[in-house]
């Protein structure tokens, strides 16, 4: 998503990390001492209690669907029908976010996606300043 901005893009979502140029990736924790993938920092792993620091990592911007539901009725303004969709990213972690796709009947579980960074849906703080979100698209489609 790099772009040139006059103002430096923000992340629109906890895990998202964005550098000068614009460039965005996720970013998540592995424990050291069993490898378990957690979405947030924690002062210890969820999985074997260690307090011993965790290691940020980028994650894989690829992954499978593990569930999803087709939403019909939104907020006035939000285009619908749309896929809300929780996935499993390839090394972890699990991420929920829309999955854009041209027929929403054709979701599967096990569907390879990929994530696709974008404006955060023309979002724009106080200052001016865009927000970068995410969401999800099959893999081998544009974003």
């Amino acid at each position: 998503m790099a772009t040139d901005y006059i103002v430096a893009p923000r992340a629109g979502h906890a895990s998202i990390r964005v550098d000068a140029g614009g460039n965005a990736w996720i970013e998540s924790y592995r424990c050291v001492d069993c490898s378990a993938v957690l979405s947030s920092r924690a002062m210890a792993c969820r999985s074997c209690g260690s307090r011993t620091s965790m290691q940020a990592f980028r994650v894989s911007e690829s992954g499978m669907v593990y569930s999803w539901t087709i939403v019909h009725r939104s907020y006035p303004g939000i285009a619908v029908p749309f896929v809300s969709a929780i996935v499993d990213l390839d090394g972890g972690p699990t991420l929920k976010g829309n999955l854009r796709i041209d027929n929403p009947n054709a979701v599967r579980q096990g569907v390879r996606v990929r994530l696709v960074f974008d404006d955060a849906g023309g979002a724009h703080d106080k200052d001016g300043a865009p927000y970068v979100g995410f969401h999800f698209v099959p893999e081998g489609t544009g974003a």
